[in-house]
């Protein structure tokens, strides 16, 4: 099966990195797409690079020159800047765009939050545009929830994904499936199934002890979002993932399209947390780590 020409914008992120060197491993030809002043020396050296400012049209299309599929991997600053791709993509022969997204479908609260609303508004520009899209959704990853303590213990099902099966799944996904049979579609990724109230017996099967568990009705959560909203703070995000945890919405945001990866042995939650076989996170600093405590704590 012929590969499929691939460029990336944003690869430099905790999970940007690894899904680039992911694909570069699959054969596909990718082209990864840096501002002028981005290091590139760390991608692997069959990727190659194109500098090009978003904001100026001209040089945007011609770096999507001879390219199938464009897969966005930008943090929530990049967000925005994914309309200048919009507004390339049209005047090339791309056939897909893959916006930013490393979530889950966000409901009316959620577009209340700047950086979500920022997400839907380009999903809806794309669709404007008439460009064929498609949304990969793995909801959340487990060393991210894991290691900055946002994990709730309920009953309801979570379906969260090592970073390692996302990698696979993007290059399963888009290295050399026909595009005719992703376009337009919504892809849930989901590695493991476990239930809040799982994850607390691994965690006390590793440690010894039973973790805290912190219990808030979701009349305090909305409060806390409204608050977080009126001072523009961040912790609005927080606790937003948190309703959605704690409510048991996730299974239902990532949609019934849910990609498994051929050939692929998925983690257990026994592996991850009981035997350590947790992969490092990006290193948090100590505020931050304090701030998340007490935003959960107060």
């Amino acid at each position: 099966m012929p590969f499929n020409r691939i460029a990336i914008y944003g690869h430099r992120g905790w999970a940007s990195t690894a899904i680039v060197k992911a694909l570069a491993r699959s054969g596909a030809p990718i082209r990864v797409l840096h501002q002028p002043t981005s290091d590139t020396s760390m991608l692997p050296a069959s990727i190659s690079t194109s500098s090009v400012d978003l904001g100026d049209e001209e040089s945007t299309v011609e770096a999507l020159k001879d390219i199938d599929i464009v897969i966005s991997l930008v943090g929530h600053e990049g967000i925005a800047r994914q309309f200048g791709l919009i507004k390339a993509i049209p005047k090339t022969q791309v056939k897909l765009f893959v916006p930013s997204d490393m979530s889950h479908e966000i409901d009316e609260q959620g577009s209340r939050i700047p950086v979500l609303k920022l997400k839907r508004e380009v999903e809806e520009a794309t669709r404007t545009a008439g460009i064929a899209m498609t949304l990969v959704r793995p909801c959340y990853l487990v060393e991210s929830s894991i290691r900055t303590l946002q994990v709730d213990s309920i009953p309801s099902i979570v379906r969260p994904n090592t970073l390692n099966y996302v990698a696979a799944a993007y290059t399963s996904l888009f290295a050399s499936t026909p595009i005719s049979e992703l376009s337009g579609r919504i892809f849930g990724i989901s590695e493991l199934s476990p239930t809040g109230d799982e994850i607390a017996k691994a965690l006390e099967a590793k440690y010894g002890q039973k973790p805290e568990i912190l219990h808030h009705s979701l009349q305090k959560i909305d409060r806390e979002i409204d608050l977080a909203l009126d001072n523009g703070s961040p912790g609005a995000t927080v606790w937003y993932y948190r309703r959605l945890w704690g409510a048991g919405k996730l299974p239902h945001l990532m949609g019934s399209d849910i990609w498994t990866v051929p050939d692929y042995r998925k983690m257990s939650l026994d592996e991850l947390v009981v035997q350590d076989k947790l992969e490092a996170y990006r290193d948090l600093p100590q505020p931050v780590l304090e701030r998340l405590l007490a935003t959960f704590t107060k």
